[in-house]
């Protein structure tokens, strides 16, 4: 079963700083075709703490796709919410979303 991604717009997220670090982790997942990666668990530590080289991979995008602000939180945050929507889809991600506003 293909799980729809989205776009990637996020258009729905009111905050600036969060629908950035959505949009660019998700761009950076999809240029670097790891949503399959971005599915399975991390192990311990989560993604923060991730040993993954792909986790490295992602980080590097974003910064290159101009998002210089995350933290090891953020980053991993948003790395669960990419989890979330490559599981879920796009459409449940953002059902959840407006419903937790």
């Amino acid at each position: 079963m293909t799980i729809n991604v989205g776009n990637g717009q996020f258009e729905f997220v009111t905050s600036e700083s969060s629908r950035n670090m959505l949009t660019t982790a998700h761009k950076a997942i999809s240029l670097l075709e790891l949503w399959e990666f971005v599915k399975r668990d991390p192990g311990p530590g989560g993604f923060m703490f991730s040993d993954h080289r792909e986790t490295d991979m992602i980080y590097e995008k974003v910064q290159e796709l101009g998002y210089n602000g995350h933290s090891g939180a953020s980053f991993g945050s948003t790395l669960r919410n990419m989890q979330y929507i490559a599981k879920n889809g796009y459409d449940y991600f953002k059902a959840e979303w407006l419903k937790a506003r």
